[in-house]
């Protein structure tokens, strides 16, 4: 059995779980392991019930049988406006509408480096409540990044499981429902396993002659940049170690970046088995790049399509090297 990751590293001994307590009322509460200077154990209190049916596969909130108010998560079973009268379980639907469009984190917190860029949203699921509160939770897509324009406000969701789950927010996320295949649409639970997020598909891209001759500016400005980097030592420090073949298709063809030995080169074609690939409509970004562009503000913006996480962070790698050579020709 592999060992429990530790909230603070393994140096601290402090494993990463979520466990069963007794409290002194009625009822089985969850308990999970935080990090302060001084650790401690703490439990979900009342919300235990909601984190429990999430392990359990269920959406569940808490409903006020007088003003009708539907709470999710369920964070009190009794209701604030009915003189905490007491509130029932009721069973929530695994299908939801984005209440206001999400913000991309680029820049996560030191709890979430890794985990960017991520999409977080509140999601209405209590549609048909005449009160209800939305459910915060995370926001995934089967179509590469999160980009503008997929998690807007209005757009349908459809809630997803992981398959291992511990009892915490965490356990769940959303996607579009029109990215969900017809017959999962109604699976409860609908499990993270039954939908494909490692190889989503490669957006078209129409070639024309105006993104041939968009192409052919970008590839003299890269191997111009690549010609300098092999004179610049803070360009090779920054690419030290690295080892990358990355395919880029344009709206005027195809083209290989090569990381190597502290070096980059530019190849004809997609390569035949590339780490990733990049797709980009207008070639023009990378000679915007070149001329101290960004190719991670272009991915921000979704005008350059990665297809997961691990892409994007290479990209400030890349950015820093038009810099590198600027400085070092200095």
């Amino acid at each position: 059995m592999s060992e429990r990751a530790k909230i603070l590293g393994a140096v601290w001994n402090l494993p990463r779980e979520v466990s069963e307590v007794k409290g002194k009322d009625p009822g089985t509460y969850l308990q999970f392991n935080s990090h302060m200077v001084t650790f401690y154990q703490q439990t979900y209190g009342e919300l235990s019930r909601f984190f429990l049916a999430l392990r359990a596969g269920r959406l569940i909130g808490a409903h006020c049988e007088k003003c009708r108010q539907v709470m999710v998560p369920a964070a009190s079973w009794h209701c604030p406006t009915c003189n905490f009268a007491e509130m029932r379980e009721i069973e929530l639907p695994h299908r939801g509408v984005l209440a206001a469009t999400a913000p991309i984190t680029i820049f996560p917190s030191a709890s979430f480096i890794g985990d960017a860029p991520f999409a977080r949203g509140y999601v209405d699921v209590a549609t048909d409540a005449p009160i209800a509160s939305f459910l915060p939770s995370r926001l995934r897509t089967t179509t590469g990044l999160p980009r503008p324009g997929i998690f807007v406000k209005g757009v349908e969701l459809k809630l997803v499981f992981e398959d291992v789950r511990e009892g915490s927010i965490r356990d769940i996320f959303w996607v579009p429902m029109k990215e969900v295949p017809a017959a999962l649409r109604d699976a409860k639970p609908l499990l993270a396993s039954k939908l494909d997020f490692n190889t989503p598909p490669m957006p078209e891209v129409a070639r024309d002659a105006a993104g041939e001759q968009a192409l052919a500016r970008a590839l003299a400005a890269v191997e111009e940049l690549a010609a300098k980097v092999g004179a610049s030592p803070r360009a090779q420090k920054d690419l030290a170690g690295r080892t990358h073949a990355i395919g880029v298709r344009t709206g005027g063809g195809d083209f290989t970046l090569h990381v190597a030995d502290a070096r980059i080169r530019v190849g004809a074609g997609l390569p035949p088995k590339p780490d990733f690939v990049m797709v980009v409509a207008d070639a023009g970004v990378f000679s915007r790049w070149v001329a101290d562009g960004s190719l991670t503000d272009a991915a921000v913006e979704g005008a350059l399509w990665l297809p997961h996480k691990e892409a994007f962070g290479v990209l400030p790698i890349l950015d820093r090297l038009p810099r590198s050579v600027r400085r070092d020709a200095k």
